[in-house]
């Protein structure tokens, strides 16, 4: 039978919301699995609610490279930016109020850049590069900057060990994921992807325990093999989150029934769909539930796409719909009462 529910309907009209950590009721333990532009607005309006979620959010470090001889972190980056409120909200990363003298500069020594640094956001490459020579683990780094820039959760690198996510073109071109997005605009045909590092990297110091003893463990509307592939690959965490199951949500980052405007999401959406494809899985919500199916018990579909909902389902996950598009402006509270559904706070879905 369809365990379908819309997100509104759990708590009764839209924005009233359910207040954890009053009346007795304690506060949701979450951990949140992803990084990017897409799972940044999801932990951004998770932040938003206080002291009701206690939130520890786990980043993807697959992206990482070193370019100009600076260690720079794409994905904990932007989830840094978007959570301390100095995101560029347009362009979706960066920092806002940015200058680019620095990459001015090098145009005129070196020739075009592919990979654009703004000036603060160098600041944050030159401090992150200078403590990992003094032998600083990326985690104490990351947790410093959090703390430096005024954000009120945990922000862990999944993995202190230095990890890289490679792409492997049908032309027969070893990229750098980065590369691949940025450079090549996600434009060459994908043959399949690896990752590059120890054989068995572990998760970051706690952050097993951390997912172990979650009311509610989230996997972003992330890209899921550059995203959520290498966090998954670490020694431990598929094994950990598949005895979470039940505590799991994954959230689609494909909405296929809203058109695509804007050319970042269209590079990103191209990406996705390259690497799924060459993953084996199709690049629609049903093939996001089927890479998440051994470790997610329950999908967050958007109500855009409800006529995906009985092949998700066949996935064998539990579907609950909800509006999932954060960069178009609607209420974030809806889809945020999903996942305390999820987590039994509040209601939940009725066959």
């Amino acid at each position: 039978m369809t365990q379908v529910r819309q997100a509104e309907e759990l708590y009764g009209q839209q924005g009233s919301g359910l207040q954890l950590g009053s009346s007795g009721m304690k506060t949701l333990k979450v951990v949140g699995l992803g990084g990017g532009i897409g799972a940044s607005r999801l932990w951004k309006a998770l932040l938003a609610r206080g002291g009701e979620i206690d939130l520890t959010l786990a980043v993807n470090t697959g992206e990482d490279l070193w370019i100009h001889g600076l260690r720079v972190c794409p994905d904990l980056d932007t989830v840094l930016y978007a959570l301390s409120g100095r995101q560029d909200s347009e362009r979706g990363w960066g920092v806002r109020n940015e200058t680019w003298h620095c990459m001015e500069t090098l145009n005129g020594i070196e020739g075009p850049q592919w990979f654009n640094l703004g000036d603060r956001d160098l600041a944050v490459h030159l401090h992150r590069t200078g403590r990992l020579r003094a032998g600083h683990l990326l985690s104490e780094i990351t947790s410093d900057l959090a703390r430096g820039l005024g954000i009120g959760c945990r922000i862990l690198p999944a993995t202190d060990a230095e990890i890289t996510t490679r792409v492997m073109t049908a032309d027969g071109r070893d990229l750098h994921y980065q590369e691949f997005l940025v450079r090549e605009q996600a434009t060459a045909d994908v043959k399949g992807t690896y990752i590059r590092g120890p054989a068995l990297a572990a998760p970051t110091a706690g952050l097993l325990a951390h997912v172990a003893s979650a009311d509610l463990v989230i996997i972003g509307p992330s890209n899921p093999v550059a995203s959520l592939g290498p966090i998954l690959h670490l020694t431990g965490m598929r094994e950990t989150l598949k005895a979470s199951r039940d505590r799991t949500v994954a959230v689609t980052p494909i909405v296929e029934s809203v058109p695509i405007t804007d050319t970042g999401e269209n590079t990103r959406a191209r990406s996705r769909a390259r690497l799924l494809s060459a993953a084996g899985f199709a690049s629609n919500p049903v093939g996001v539930a089927a890479y998440y199916a051994d470790v997610a018990a329950t999908f967050i579909l958007d109500r855009a796409d409800l006529s995906q909902l009985p092949a998700v389902e066949k996935q064998g996950l539990r579907v609950i719909a909800a509006d999932t598009l954060l960069q178009q402006g609607p209420d974030a509270t809806p889809l945020i009462t999903a996942f305390l559904s999820s987590a039994g706070v509040g209601g939940s879905p009725t066959p």
